[in-house]
């Protein structure tokens, strides 16, 4: 499964929402996109305007899906009985706040 996440500015002065589309409280600060695919292989997007509180939320929902990724692939790899002490070791530095099994 890939995800994918972009930000942008915007113009301001152009037709954009008063407020965040995903908290609905602040005033937007990005133009985003998040694309993810579902368990069946459907492109799932949402695209809309967010502040930096939610834009931080969203990059990281990106990063927990990449990390639950890696668990997955060193869970296939030690299934194959491979060594996968030094991608344990890499996915674990990599993600730190997030990688714990479950999360």
């Amino acid at each position: 499964m890939n995800a994918t996440l972009f930000f942008a500015t915007f113009d301001p002065l152009r037709e954009t929402p008063d407020v965040c589309t995903l908290c609905g409280s602040r005033p937007p600060v990005f133009n985003y996109e998040f694309h993810t695919e579902d368990e069946n292989g459907e492109l799932q997007s949402t695209t809309g305007f967010c502040c930096a509180g939610c834009a931080t939320k969203r990059l990281r929902q990106l990063e927990a899906t990449e990390s639950r990724e890696w668990a997955v692939e060193e869970a296939a790899l030690a299934a194959d009985d491979s060594d996968v002490t030094e991608f344990q070791k890499r996915r674990l530095a990599t993600f730190e706040q997030c990688c714990i099994a479950g999360k």
